[in-house]
This record gives structure tokens, C-alpha cells and sequence, in this order.
């Protein structure tokens, strides 16, 4: 299943950089065709600044002849007006045109000519109101000269206007029918993927809803075995209980109340007899307190470890005196948990660092806490690194123990002492501490030295 997520990640990646290539492609041909499309346009602007110079020029000339025939005032005006028109078209082409070096050369040619014109133009004018003859001056044959070379120069920037608007049209139709031609590429290629990773991710989804029918059947078969579970829980608390108790009865009568009867060799197999039925009933009930955490009828609180803890080294205090122990607490937070469960746990793990101690030295027991991420956790899951947990670190100078029996010290009626070393225990108690953790949706690890200590670490997760 991993493989295949691996698989689709891949097939979404590639997708991704190939809808994102042609994207980039069409975008730079989409561009293109929009500079272009703008130069067209540009063209068309200076080519229509071209024809309104044209009519200034001509309108120049044509008020010039009026005023020449009747010697209406109204003429000049009209032929300032021109004056002005053209100027102010020589100059809106300058601007138009600052990125086409052989127009502005030609502008600058126009400019000077279209001085000259006017110049002639306006001194012919005055000539015409001081001169009675009626002789033209040779100022109206300069002007009509230098209205033919702006003439000319206009029509060699419109012909050069022109065929550069007829370039810019054949690029900006070329562009335009490659961004159409990209465009329908695209949508193509997004429509292939698309129906790709459909495919991909229905086929995933039928996988995913097959492995969830069959999670589904085992689950329900998880149930069944729990509920079997507690049915041998409950058998063992009550119907196996019970032959014990008429073992140890019927052991004592023997060796009580037919005293006389009995010799001494049966007398210490009937003691015998009455300590492993004693120790059947412990285990027993043990397996009946480990198997009882499976189901959790009390509800969740908050729980403030640090009064809970001077409650249970309350209790303890005889133990802790007798062995003449140091135990400090430092602050401990408050959790989300089960609070007789906690108690347990505790109880535990003190009552542990106290049962193994050393025999040349007194136990010094600490606890503290922290808050840190999971990466203690990795080898457990990997994807607990990046949560966070609160930590409980219980550390003491105990006897210890070998690291290889880290994983086996968690497990029922596991000991990594003998009872032949003096130390007393049933295996049970680390079980049910991982058992509380799992409760709580926690984890707990071990680590120690042998004859130099042991350190338990309860990780609690901190809820969002």
C-alpha cells in the first residue's frame, strides 16, 4: 500500500511539473502574442499621428493660398491653428516613436523641414499685407517647396510605418494561432492526466475500501477475542479461585488438626502444597487485575501528579523509612488521565525501585518531568518524533539490569531475577504499567546499567 501511495505521489509530481511546464510555455507564447498584438496597435497609432500631420500640412498650405485670394484675417487664424496641429503631431510622434531609430531621424528631418515651411509660410503672409504688387514673393515658392520635402518625408515614414505594422500583424496572427495550438495542447495533456490519476486514485480507493472491509472483519474478530478474554478474566477470578481455596483448606487440615498423623517429610510437602496453591491465588489475581485494564469504565480527569504523588509516598512512608530511601519529587505536571490507573502505576514503579535496591547503598529515588517531542519514541513509531509528549522520568540506583532484557521485562510473569537472588516479584508489575500507559494512549521505555541503576521514562501525550 505504500508502494502504491509512493506511486501516485510520483505520478502527482510529474503531473504537477508537466501541467506546470506547458503552463510556462503557453504563458510565454500568450506574452508574445500580446507584445506583438501592443507594437500593432503602437504602428497604427503612429501611422494615424502621420496622416494628422499630413492634413496640418496641407491645411497650412491651403490657408496660406486663402489669405493669399481674399486677404481674410480669418485665414491666418486658421493657419496658426495648423502651425500648432503640426508641431504638436511632430512631437507626439518624437515620443512615439523613441524605440525606431530611422524614424526619429526622420522626425528630426520633419521637425526642421516643417520650421522652415512654417517660417516661409508666415513671412510670405507678411509680405503679402506690405507688397502692393501683386507679384509672388519668393517666400510662397520656399514654402511650397518645403511643403513638398515634408511632404516627402512624410510618406517615406508612413510607407516604413506601414510595412512594420505589416510585419508585427503576421507576428502577432503567428503567436496567436501557436498560443491557440498550446492552449489546446494543454488542455489535452491536463485531460490525459486527469483521467490518469482518476484511474489511479479509484483503483486506490477499491484497495483502500477492500483493506478496510477486511480491517472491519478482524476488528470484529478482536472483539470476539476481547470478550473472550474477559470471560477467562472472570473465570479466572472466580471459578479457578476456588479449588485453591479447598487445596490450601484442606492442606491446612492436614497439617493442623492431623497434626499427629502427619511425619515430618509430608509436613514440608503440605507447607510445600499451601505455598505454590498461595502463589496460584496471587498470580491469579494479578492475571484478573492485568486483564481488567483492557476494559475502562472510569472516566478521564484532570490529573495533578505532584498531590497525587504526596499522597502515594504517604502511604509508602514505612517502606521508604525501612529502607531507609531518599525520594524527591520535583514538579510534576497535570494530565488528562485515570486516576486509580495512575495510582497503580506509580505505586509500581516505587514499589520496584524499592524491591530491587543495592545492597551497599541506600536508594535514592528521583522523579521529574519535561516536556519534549517524541524522538525517543522513533523505534516504536516513527511518526510519533513530531508529537509532543509530557515526560515522567523516574530514575533510582538500584541493582539495575542488562540491556537486552529491556523488551522482555514488559512482558507477564517475565523476571530478570531468579528468586534464588532475594528479591521477591510475580513478573507482573511492568505489565500492567504498559498497560496503564496504553490506556492513557502513552508509551513508557526503560533504560539501565546493571548493579548501577535503572530509569523509566512515561511519555503522556499533550492533547491539541
Amino acid at each position: 500500500m505504500k508502494k502504491r501511495l509512493i506511486l501516485i505521489a510520483i505520478a502527482f509530481s510529474i503531473s504537477f511539473l508537466i501541467m506546470g511546464a506547458l503552463s510556462l510555455f503557453s504563458l510565454a507564447r500568450l506574452n508574445k502574442y500580446i507584445q506583438y498584438s501592443h507594437l500593432t496597435d503602437k504602428s497604427g497609432f503612429v501611422i494615424e499621428e502621420i496622416c494628422n500631420a499630413e492634413k496640418a500640412l496641407r491645411d497650412i498650405d491651403r490657408t496660406e493660398r486663402g489669405y493669399m485670394i481674399t486677404k481674410d484675417t480669418m485665414y491666418v487664424r486658421y493657419m496658426n491653428t495648423s502651425i500648432a496641429k503640426l508641431k504638436e503631431s511632430i512631437e507626439e510622434l518624437e515620443e512615439m516613436t523613441t524605440d525606431n531609430a530611422e524614424l526619429q531621424r526622420t522626425i528630426k528631418l520633419l521637425s526642421a523641414a516643417a520650421v522652415v515651411r512654417t517660417t516661409a509660410a508666415q513671412n510670405n503672409i507678411a509680405y503679402i499685407d506690405t507688397c502692393k504688387s501683386s507679384t509672388l514673393s519668393k517666400y510662397y515658392y520656399d514654402s511650397r517647396q518645403m511643403m513638398l520635402d515634408c511632404s516627402k518625408l512624410l510618406l517615406k515614414m508612413h510607407d516604413s510605418e506601414t510595412a512594420l505594422k505589416t510585419k508585427r500583424i503576421e507576428g502577432e496572427n503567428l503567436y496567436e494561432t501557436l498560443t491557440t495550438r498550446t492552449m489546446k495542447w494543454l488542455l489535452l495533456v491536463f485531460c490525459i492526466i486527469t483521467l490518469f490519476l482518476l484511474i489511479l486514485l479509484i483503483k486506490e480507493l477499491g484497495s483502500r475500501m477492500r483493506f478496510q472491509e477486511e480491517l472491519q472483519a478482524k476488528v470484529i474478530d478482536l472483539r470476539r477475542s476481547h470478550e473472550e478474554l474477559q470471560e477467562i478474566a472472570y473465570v479466572a477470578a472466580h471459578d479457578l479461585q476456588e479449588p485453591l481455596r479447598k487445596i490450601q483448606i484442606f492442606s491446612n487440615m492436614l497439617l493442623y488438626q492431623k497434626n499427629d498423623f502427619v511425619d515430618g517429610n509430608n509436613k514440608e510437602h503440605l507447607l510445600r502444597i499451601n505455598n505454590s496453591a498461595l502463589r496460584m491465588q496471587s498470580l491469579i489475581t494479578d492475571l484478573s487485575s492485568l486483564t481488567s485494564l483492557t476494559k475502562v469504565d472510569e472516566q478521564k480527569k484532570q490529573i495533578d501528579l505532584s498531590r497525587m504523588l504526596q499522597y502515594i509516598l504517604l502511604d509508602i512512608d514505612e517502606k521508604i523509612t525501612e529502607s531507609r530511601a531518599i525520594v524527591t519529587v520535583k514538579y510534576l505536571p497535570t494530565i488528562p488521565g485515570y486516576e486509580q490507573q495512575l495510582k497503580i502505576l506509580f505505586n509500581s514503579l516505587l514499589d520496584n525501585a524499592l524491591k530491587f535496591k543495592s545492597q551497599d547503598r541506600d536508594p535514592v529515588i528521583t522523579i521529574t518531568s519535561d516536556t519534549i517531542n517524541g524522538a525517543e519514541l522513533f523505534e516504536i513509531n516513527p511518526n510519533l518524533r513530531t508529537k509532543k509528549f509530557n515526560c515522567i522520568i523516574i530514575t533510582d540506583n538500584g541493582i539495575g539490569f542488562e540491556k537486552q532484557f529491556i523488551n522482555k521485562m514488559f512482558q507477564i510473569f517475565q523476571r530478570l531475577h531468579q528468586a534464588e537472588s532475594g528479591y521477591d516479584g510475580k513478573g507482573i508489575g511492568l505489565a500492567l504499567c504498559q498497560r496503564i500507559m496504553a490506556n492513557h494512549e502513552g508509551y513508557v521505555i526503560a533504560d539501565g546499567h546493571s548493579q548501577e541503576g535503572a530509569c523509566f521514562k512515561l511519555f503522556f501525550p499533550i492533547e491539541d
